[in-house]
């Protein structure tokens, strides 16, 4: 009563042979499927790259211009050419898009940049040859200082914060111009002056 029939003795054989040749030809395969998962998506990540590479910088945008901005890069090079220290920002900040950029040789040279940030207000930023004082209270209404903000950390230094009527602004004058940025309210504003760099600096020029 205690003999193994033979169909059943050698059924479990067949299982050790298997478990056996399972230890030896793919213990890293059976034994860690998370490590395999990751050895296998790794050529889709790596293959990834390639195809954002070109949005690197912002990797994180969907919906706004790739950095740096074509729009920007094509309306600067005017600017670049007249010598005029035009202010861009290193990187388009995410989720904003860039909808217009402008240079004009009027008046010593005027450049503006229009954006929306992420929830779709408008932030822009105005430059000339005039005084801080007058292009603050060019465009933006009801004007009123409001302390200072120091953004030397990004390279620029001190800049003059204002209120307005419907809006806030950031002023500065720099390199014999001065340059206001004006949005919906001074977070927003500064997401974007802690960007800016001169044209030069931030490496947009002929070769875009």
């Amino acid at each position: 009563m205690t003999r193994i029939p033979k169909a059943v003795a050698g059924l479990a054989l067949i299982a050790v042979t298997v478990v056996a040749c399972g230890d030896e030809d793919g213990t890293d395969a059976g034994s860690d499927p998370g490590t395999t998962t990751a050895t296998a998506s790794s050529p889709t990540v790596s293959e990834t790259p390639p195809a954002s590479d070109t949005s690197s910088p912002s990797a994180t945008t969907d919906t706004g211009d790739p950095v740096p901005s074509p729009i920007i890069d094509k309306a600067v090079k005017d600017a670049i050419q007249a010598d005029f220290p035009a202010l861009v920002p290193a990187g388009v900040p995410t989720g904003w898009t860039v909808t217009k950029a402008t240079y004009s040789s009027k008046r010593g040279g005027q450049w503006w940049i229009y954006l929306e940030d992420e929830n779709g207000a408008q932030v822009t930023l105005y430059q000339s040859k005039k005084p801080v004082g007058a292009i603050v209270h060019q465009y933006l209404a009801g004007a009123q200082p409001a302390g200072e903000v120091d953004l030397s950390d990004y390279g620029t230094g001190t800049w003059s914060a204002y209120t307005g009527t419907d809006a806030v602004g950031l002023a500065k004058g720099l390199s014999g111009t001065a340059a206001v940025v004006v949005g919906p309210d001074q977070d927003t504003v500064l997401v974007l002056a802690q960007q800016l760099l001169t044209a030069e600096d931030a490496g947009t020029g002929d070769g875009g």
